[in-house]
């Protein structure tokens, strides 16, 4: 006897049917407990045999998983009612990818747009009080003065990057004094005035008109300072040690008193490098930051330093990088520490180290109004009819 059409397709559709109902995450081998009822299940049926003598394989395949069904589902629940198994996930297989991912959930890591894992910098609240302030005065690019393209302005993350580094490596702290030569609008000076909260923090600029915007700058976090609430916490409080100079770092002949000697050098021009070199040899400061190589610093200008460390920072409105570089005064020409200070940072240093806010507020504004009075600007029409 030969099977129809129909016959066929209705054996197809009990086998699709039987499939389905089963479900579809089953382990590939099943451990039978050794019972008697299990002994029972699991002996195989007789196969089902076709008239010709040859066997169904549908046939086949259903009685296989009714079988394991049966096994499976002995205590009467539905396969719904199952909990399947689940498949362990695959270990990864790219430890370097690992890692990104470990440090991409630390609480100390931050995932940039494109995946690169950086260091999460915490900023001191004082700090971003500066900061706020500096920006409502300069405007949101900042350094906005005239030959404003070859002074650095520094991230507030970047700049705190520095300050952590230099810490770490040269025992930055309140009892530090800190010199930054072309200040500009003064960021770094009144960063270091609050983290660490230096003992004197000072900023030359021979640029006029840089030197006014890091005054009003300056001015604006000394009227900060004044109205704030001394109860708060320390990391809270703006700190006032600061002051800065309309001068050139030329005139000065060392760099004492000063512990730390800060300078954005990538704008510095070629002939006062063999000076500052001078300066540094000269002076008993222990330790300099700047953005110019070991090769420039030590080989080509012949600065007693060795390098310490180095690390990228980012500046203010390009996002252009620049290597910042970390040294200390080489210990063979090491010198013991200086009790005087060179004439040029003189008055600024015995004003500042008296710790008066009220001095130093009503100088700063002093300053600013007569620096303010006397300028006269580029000539005018109405200029030139007066002074004919």
């Amino acid at each position: 006897m030969v099977k129809t059409g129909k016959q066929e397709s209705a054996k197809k559709k009990s086998v699709r049917k039987a499939r389905a109902s089963l479900p579809k995450n089953l382990p590939r081998e099943v451990e039978y407990p050794s019972t008697d009822e299990d002994a029972a299940i699991a002996q195989p049926r007789e196969s089902i045999v076709t008239p010709s003598g040859a066997r169904s394989q549908g046939a086949a395949v259903a009685e296989e998983r009714h079988d394991v069904q049966k096994a499976l589902f002995r205590d009467g629940t539905s396969a719904s009612q199952q909990v399947h198994p689940v498949t362990p996930a695959r270990p990864i297989r790219h430890p370097q990818k690992q890692q990104q991912q470990q440090e991409a959930d630390s609480p100390t890591k931050r995932k940039l747009l494109f995946g690169r894992i950086v260091d999460e910098v915490t900023v001191r609240e004082n700090v971003r009080q500066v900061y706020s302030i500096v920006r409502k005065l300069t405007g949101s690019i900042g350094g906005n003065g005239s030959s404003g393209p070859i002074y650095g302005e520094l991230t507030m993350g970047s700049m705190q990057k520095v300050i952590n580094a230099m810490i770490e490596h040269t025992k930055f702290n309140k009892s530090s004094r800190f010199i930054d030569v072309g200040s500009g609008i003064g960021k770094p000076n009144l960063h270091v005035a609050q983290d660490p909260g230096v003992e004197f923090s000072y900023g030359i600029e021979v640029e006029h008109d840089r030197w006014l915007l890091g005054m009003t700058c300056l001015n604006g976090v000394l009227e900060a300072a004044s109205k704030q609430n001394l109860d708060e916490q320390d990391t809270e409080i703006i700190q006032h040690r600061c002051m800065f100079d309309c001068g050139d770092i030329s005139e000065a002949e060392s760099f004492d008193p000063f512990t730390h000697v800060y300078m954005f050098s990538c704008g510095f021009p070629p002939g006062l490098w063999g000076h500052l070199s001078d300066m540094w040899n000269d002076s008993s400061s222990q330790y300099m930051i700047c953005y110019s190589g070991p090769r420039h610093m030590i080989t080509d200008w012949d600065f007693d330093l060795e390098l310490l460390t180095r690390l990228p920072t980012s500046m203010h409105g390009s996002k252009e990088g620049h290597m910042a570089y970390i040294y200390r005064r080489a210990p063979k020409t090491t010198r013991p520490q200086a009790a005087v200070c060179d004439p040029l940072f003189q008055a600024a240093w015995d004003m500042v180290k008296g710790n008066n806010l009220d001095l130093i507020k009503n100088v700063v504004h002093d300053k600013l109004m007569e620096a303010m009075n006397t300028k006269t600007g580029p000539a005018t029409r109405s200029k030139r009819k007066v002074s004919k």
